[in-house]
């Protein structure tokens, strides 16, 4: 495992146990609903990110006898758990911050939220776009999915953070149902980051096939190869953050056995070369009559 991808992760864990302390001890001693909402949320997050940890131990692992393509689909796994662990915790949320609002009594002093619960807000907003650059920049360094996942995650923690200061702000000005409100969007945004996740985990974990413009991209490489008359059948799945191509192709009948297969060994070896995310091209070779040869299909 790249120690790079170790550090943002374990930094990310530091950073998110202490907003949850200070968000929840923050929360209660400033009768903040939201901010305690928010405050479970971090400490959700800190267990999501040990999951990852974990995860990219595992996936990162060479190839062995038993797991002969590797071991990235791990990542994909605990990517699904993350997604049922997340959607869980905002259900939790949104249930908490709709019963509040129900029975909200607008005469309870205790509903307004004391003016420190604004700077330990702000001072979580800045922490997690900090966290959420970390995490994003390190999956476009180092291509690893936990990483987005988790970058997705803080995301959508920025956005619920500021919801929270807005309810906290508008409570202290008198509109004290506005915190509970700001619960049950914190609750959503959680919802659908966990959605995000859901979606983006099954398409990889499924084998669902890379964009039509990339294959577009790998056909056009492979026809470029000289020798090769035309691709006759073509397939490419998702592998994580990596691609399976499997082609058939076509070259000339009057070639000999050892000429057909430097063709599809030159195709296997730069198509791979080329396309940085292709883990593995597996080449078939089909013989075409000359009289086809003349023009590339």
């Amino acid at each position: 495992m790249k120690k790079e991808v170790k550090n943002i992760l374990i930094i990310g864990i530091f950073i998110n146990l202490i907003l949850a302390i200070i968000k929840l001890v923050g929360g209660y001693l400033g009768h903040t609903s939201s901010l305690v909402s928010d405050g479970f949320n971090s400490l959700s997050d800190v267990l999501i990110s040990l999951l990852l940890l974990i995860t990219v131990m595992v996936a990162n692992k060479k190839a062995d006898k038993d797991h002969p393509y590797g071991h990235e689909k791990f990542e994909g796994i605990i990517n699904l758990l993350l997604g049922v662990f997340l959607f869980l915790t905002a259900s939790i949320i949104i249930y908490q911050g709709i019963t509040s609002l129900i029975s909200y009594n607008k005469n309870d002093v205790y509903n307004k939220p004391k003016l420190f619960t604004i700077y330990i807000a702000i001072i979580s907003i800045i922490l997690k776009v900090f966290i959420y650059s970390l995490n994003i920049n390190g999956y476009k360094k180092y291509d690893q999915l936990s990483l987005k996942s988790d970058a997705y995650n803080h995301l959508g923690d920025i956005f619920a953070t500021m919801s929270s200061l807005i309810g906290i702000i508008l409570s202290i000005k008198g509109l004290s149902y506005f915190d509970n409100i700001a619960s049950i969007i914190i609750g959503l945004f959680i919802a659908y980051n966990a959605i995000s996740v859901f979606r983006e985990t099954i398409s990889n974990l499924v084998d669902e096939s890379p964009s039509k413009e990339y294959n577009h991209r790998i056909k056009t490489a492979i026809l470029a190869k000289n020798g090769v008359i035309s691709i006759d059948d073509f397939k490419a799945r998702k592998h994580i953050n990596k691609v399976y191509v499997d082609v058939e192709i076509g070259v000339s009948d009057q070639l000999s056995l050892v000429e057909a297969h430097r063709i599809a060994e030159i195709v296997h070896i730069e198509i791979e070369k080329e396309f940085e995310e292709v883990i593995h091209c597996m080449v078939h070779v089909n013989p075409h009559p000359v009289k086809n040869t003349l023009e590339k299909k």
